[in-house]
């Protein structure tokens, strides 16, 4: 049995795992650590956190996320650190049938739109559709409502909207499914993805050490695979 001092829980959000988790592989071939991952919504875990006062690392898509679990007095403010950021972009159902190219197509009629109210997707159509000057049209067209990235994912990958606000990573995570119309620079959002230690954590030295192998140029390498991007 592996000693508990040498394992690390982690609370991941769903569709930051993925980076984290091929990080966790290759730091426990080097070092060891064994890892246990509790992967869902980001306010089911911070929720979990706060009852079981448990658990060493969350990782989140927005420093937003992070804020509020700080202020609950769940991580620690002075561990938090960005694992890089992520583009937003208009993703379509794979061939994009409906032939999207940019945002002003957003408001054509007949355009479903989806769109996330929670999670790291919080508020970007807004952010973007007040950045082209075409809120109202594009509002008009918003058809599904979802709850976090899976969820507003799933609008594309079950055809029930042609249209979603989302980030350029998740062509990484659901390539037969999907297709990316990149927004203009002037447009885009970009959210960084970030990780802490939590504050009830019995390995913070461990946990420290993990986060350094994260935003080393391994780390960085891992997450630039999945659709991350740097600024050094």
């Amino acid at each position: 049995m592996i000693p508990d001092k040498e394992k690390l829980h982690i609370f991941s959000a769903g569709a930051v795992a993925p980076p984290i988790k091929k990080c966790a592989e290759h730091y426990k071939a080097k070092f060891g650590t064994e890892f246990e991952f509790r992967v869902g919504k980001a306010e089911i875990l911070i929720e979990e956190i706060a009852e079981s006062k448990k658990g060493d690392l969350l990782t989140c898509g927005s420093e937003y996320i992070l804020d509020d679990a700080q202020l609950k007095g769940l991580v620690l403010k002075e561990t938090r650190k960005s694992l890089g950021f992520r583009r937003s972009a208009i993703l379509v159902q794979a061939g994009n049938p409906k032939k999207i190219k940019s945002i002003s197509d957003l408001t054509k009629e007949g355009i479903k739109i989806g769109i996330s109210v929670s999670g790291c997707l919080l508020g970007v159509w807004d952010d973007i559709a007040s950045k082209s000057g075409l809120t109202d049209r594009i509002r008009r067209n918003i058809t599904d409502y979802a709850d976090g990235c899976g969820e507003v994912m799933s609008l594309i990958n079950q055809k029930k909207v042609d249209a979603i606000f989302g980030w350029d990573a998740f062509k990484k995570l659901w390539m037969k499914t999907m297709d990316v119309v990149e927004l203009p620079k002037d447009l885009e959002v970009y959210r960084s993805t970030a990780i802490g230690i939590i504050a009830f954590s019995k390995h913070k030295e461990l946990a420290r050490k993990f986060i350094d192998f994260l935003v080393s140029e391994r780390g960085k390498k891992i997450y630039k695979e999945y659709g991350w991007y740097h600024t050094n």
